[in-house]
């Protein structure tokens, strides 16, 4: 009787499970327009969550996933990459020199990535695959919901009216973007809110909020002028959304934000993979000294820099204590300091979560700062372009880490810099400490994603997530209005009032 029971129920939780989910699975479209590794380190690992969750994903991307989303029976991958023209637009291990052209300008990247968002818009139904999803013609299930990455552009904001309407997740996988309080309505100000292209994450003196004030106006206005202004009618913005963005408090300054507004800074912090042994073992030989690990990424080739730059590198390194593991595309470096080991590629993750690592030099992207901040080491920041000065920023005001400029680095600038770092105990600490908030949180990205996804499939427009304020025009939100009332009220009392006295004067002083 009791084994009767036992099957009995087995099977009864076994089609509980089997019925929740049939019942609850998703079929999710997936857009990933950008080209850049550290875009897809994010969205792939969103579209992991979501797979592993037991919902369907398919994705338009030039991206070939990692063996365990590619692997997926949930996953679904189509490739995008023949829209794409331009070489710097899929190439890694770029020339220092080229990428300076290319990225430098905050208003030549603002029209760059506007003019590829758009011409992948209007190619993308060249994709015979693309144009059967959008056709229904594919074979499967229709969508419940995309999961895309804008690229600052409104175009891709057509996809979810394409397929009936469905709900819509955006993925940003920096800081805040200059659009998303349009969308989501989360308060912002140029005067206490750094924007996306500013060094400053929270400018503080009357010089950083008018530079910020003045970067804040030429991007949205370019953005405006290239993009929404062109093409408002024809690429409608959907009326609501969630946002699922690349930060975390415990680095990025607190702001005010809707619940539409998800964190999810980290969710790209996979178990770390195994170092390889070689590797390894030099870590481990390493002693009290420990290890100094040094990445630009994967977008700047470092044997490109300046001879003058990598000169600097080799004085500062060669006088160091500790063994250096530099990520260099060559096999070969002209006097390279017998302290330095070269890795044309790194399992930076897991390096940095090994004990005796005592610095990281690195470029500020966002993916290595948290992994810098999850295994709690002290960073020194060479700020390239885009959000990176911002990225470092952070890291240097919460007291992790010190920046320089690597046009203008010297020898001696260098190597100051670096043993400031590893002699002074205070960044090590506040690494740590900043680790330990990071770590301390109610649910893991991966969890938030997938609850937020399948809560606004469930419940759509009536959720209500949506801040009035995101309905709000630019003058109500500045109040304008309001102000000229005021100022109206006060000319007029003050018109008044004198016109009042004029007479009054002139009706008790006698008249000549």
């Amino acid at each position: 009787m009791l084994c009767g029971d036992w099957t009995a129920a087995v099977v009864l939780l076994v089609t509980s499970c089997l019925t929740r989910t049939t019942t609850t699975a998703h079929r999710i479209l997936a857009y990933e327009p950008c080209a850049g590794s550290s875009h897809w380190n994010v969205m792939s690992a969103v579209l992991e969550s979501l797979v592993d969750a037991g919902h369907e994903v398919v994705c338009l991307t030039m991206h070939r996933a990692a063996e365990r989303l590619a692997g997926h029976p949930n996953y679904t991958y189509i490739d995008i990459t023949a829209l794409t023209a331009r070489p710097e637009e899929t190439a890694r291990d770029l020339d220092y020199g080229q990428v300076m052209k290319i990225f430098r300008s905050n208003a030549f990247m603002i029209g760059m990535a506007l003019t590829w968002a758009q011409r992948l818009c209007e190619t993308l139904d060249d994709v015979p695959a693309v144009r059967r999803l959008f056709d229904g013609t594919d074979g499967g299930r229709p969508f419940d919901a995309v999961v895309m990455e804008s690229l600052h552009s409104e175009c891709q904001s057509a996809l979810p009216g394409r397929l009936g309407g469905v709900p819509v997740f955006y993925v940003v996988p920096c800081p805040f973007v200059d659009w998303m309080p349009t969308v989501t309505g989360s308060p912002d100000h140029p005067s206490y809110l750094g924007g996306l292209l500013t060094d400053r994450p929270t400018p503080d003196s009357f010089g950083q909020r008018l530079h910020n004030a003045a970067v804040y106006v030429h991007t949205n206005f370019l953005r405006w002028y290239l993009d929404v202004s062109a093409d408002a009618v024809r690429w409608p913005r959907p009326r609501d959304a969630v946002v699922f963005v690349n930060t975390h408090y415990s680095v990025e300054p607190a702001r005010p934000l809707g619940p539409n507004v998800v964190e999810i800074g980290g969710i790209h912090l996979r178990p770390p993979e195994p170092i390889p042994q070689d590797i390894a073992d030099v870590m481990d030989k390493s002693g009290e000294s420990g290890v100094v690990v040094f990445s630009l990424g994967s977008l700047v080739a470092v044997d490109s820099l300046p001879d003058d730059v990598l000169a600097a590198f080799k004085f500062a390194f060669s006088r160091l204590s500790q063994t250096v593991i530099w990520k260099y595309e060559n096999d070969h470096m002209p006097d390279k300091p017998k302290n330095v080991v070269l890795c044309k590629w790194l399992p930076q993750r897991a390096i940095l979560k090994h004990p005796n690592v005592k610095l990281f030099i690195s470029h500020g992207g966002m993916n290595g700062v948290y992994e810098a901040v999850d295994a709690g080491v002290p960073v020194l920041g060479l700020p390239l372009f885009y959000d990176q000065p911002r990225n470092v920023q952070n890291l240097v005001d919460i007291g992790m880490a010190l920046s320089l400029n690597i046009d203008k680095i010297s020898k001696t600038t260098l190597l100051k810099t670096v043993n400031r770092l590893l002699d002074e105990q205070s960044f090590s600490e506040n690494a740590k400490r900043v680790s330990s908030l990071f770590q301390d949180r109610p649910m893991k990205p991966a969890d938030s994603v997938v609850y937020w996804v399948e809560y606004f499939i469930r419940h759509g427009v009536s959720a209500n997530i949506r801040p009035l304020s995101a309905d709000a025009t630019w003058t109500s939100h500045f109040m304008l209005d309001l102000l000229v009332v005021f100022a109206g009220a006060v000319i007029a009392v003050w018109f008044c009032s004198r016109l009042a006295i004029f007479k009054t004067l002139n009706k008790c002083l006698p008249s000549k």
